[in-house]
C-alpha cells in the first residue's frame, strides 16, 4: 500500500494539505517534499481552489529534515553521499521558492513544533497561524550544523538579531515570542487554530484572485529591490491592475453601485 505524505481537502475555496507522517514528527524528507510540492502545484492549477493552508496530523508541525536520510549510507563514498544530500537541500530550497511563487496564498496552520527546515516552511508560507502550544526552533547548532537554509527565509520574516538569536542559540522559542519576531501573524487557543485560519482563508479567498495573484507577486519582487526599483515595479502593476478590464472593473464599479462584486 503506497504511504500517503500529504493528503488532500477541499473545502469551500480552501485547499487543505495537511502532513501526513506523525509518528516521524513529520519530517521533510525527499518524499515529504516532492509530495507537498505537487499538492501546491496541483492547488496552483485548479481554478476552485483561492487558498492553499498547510497543516500536520499529529503533535508536531515538521521536525524539519530526516536525519537518517543525511546519514552516509553503506554503499556510497563521501562524493555520492554529498550528491544525494546537496539534491535534497536543493529540492527543499525548491519547494520555499514555490510557495512564495505560488500565484494563491499559502497559509502556515501551526500546531505543534516547527523546527528547522520545519521552521524554514512555516517562514516560506505568506501567513501563519499558530496555536499557544506551537514552539519554533532552529537547532542545528546543538549538533554542530548551523541552521543555515532556514535562515534564508527565516531572516526575511523577522529582524537579524532575532534570527540569530534562534539560530546561535538553537533554542525553542514559543508562540508568543515568534509573534513578536514576526514569524507568524497571531496566536491562538490551541482549540481554536482550525476555526482561525479557516475564517481568515475565507476572508482572503472572497476577495478578487487577478488581484491577490499580482499583488502577491509583486509584493516578493519589490520587497528585495532597492526603494526606487520597488516604487517602479509596484507602479507598473498598479497601472494594469487599475487600468485592466478584468477584476479591478469590477470591484470599483460594484462599489461605485453599492453591491458585492462578482469575481471572475
Amino acid at each position: 500500500m503506497t504511504e500517503v505524505f500529504v493528503t488532500h481537502q477541499k473545502e469551500d475555496a480552501i485547499l487543505w494539505l495537511t502532513l501526513n507522517r506523525p509518528e516521524r514528527r513529520n519530517p521533510l524528507s525527499s518524499e515529504m517534499i516532492a509530495a507537498l510540492s505537487n499538492a501546491i502545484e496541483m492547488g496552483n492549477e485548479d481554478p476552485a481552489v483561492r487558498v492553499m493552508v498547510i497543516r500536520s496530523s499529529g503533535p508536531a508541525f515538521s521536525a524539519g529534515h530526516d536525519l537518517t536520510e543525511i546519514q552516509r549510507r553503506s554503499e556510497e563514498d563521501s562524493a555520492k553521499r554529498q550528491e544525494r544530500v546537496k539534491a535534497l537541500l536543493e529540492a527543499c530550497a525548491a519547494l520555499m521558492t514555490r510557495i512564495m511563487h505560488a500565484p494563491k496564498p499559502v497559509i502556515a496552520c501551526v500546531q505543534g513544533i516547527a523546527s528547522a527546515a520545519g521552521c524554514q516552511l512555516v517562514s516560506a508560507c505568506d501567513l501563519a497561524i499558530a496555536s499557544e502550544q506551537a514552539t519554533f526552533c532552529t537547532p542545528g547548532v546543538n549538533i554542530g550544523v548551523f541552521c543555515t537554509t532556514p535562515l534564508v527565509g527565516i531572516g526575511r520574516n523577522v529582524s537579524r538579531k532575532h534570527a540569530l538569536e534562534m539560530a546561535l542559540t538553537g533554542q525553542q522559542f514559543d508562540a508568543t515570542a515568534a509573534e513578536r519576531f514576526g514569524l507568524i501573524n497571531r496566536v491562538v487557543p490551541a482549540t481554536k487554530l482550525q476555526q482561525a485560519t479557516r475564517d481568515l482563508a475565507l476572508t482572503i479567498a472572497s476577495r478578487s484572485p487577478e488581484s491577490v495573484a499580482r499583488g502577491k507577486s509583486a509584493f516578493y519582487q519589490q520587497v528585495e529591490m532597492p526603494l526606487d526599483e520597488a516604487f517602479q515595479l509596484a507602479n507598473q502593476v498598479m497601472l494594469e491592475n487599475l487600468t485592466s478590464e478584468g477584476d479591478a472593473k469590477e470591484g470599483m464599479g460594484a462599489f461605485l453601485d453599492k453591491r458585492e462584486p462578482e469575481w471572475r
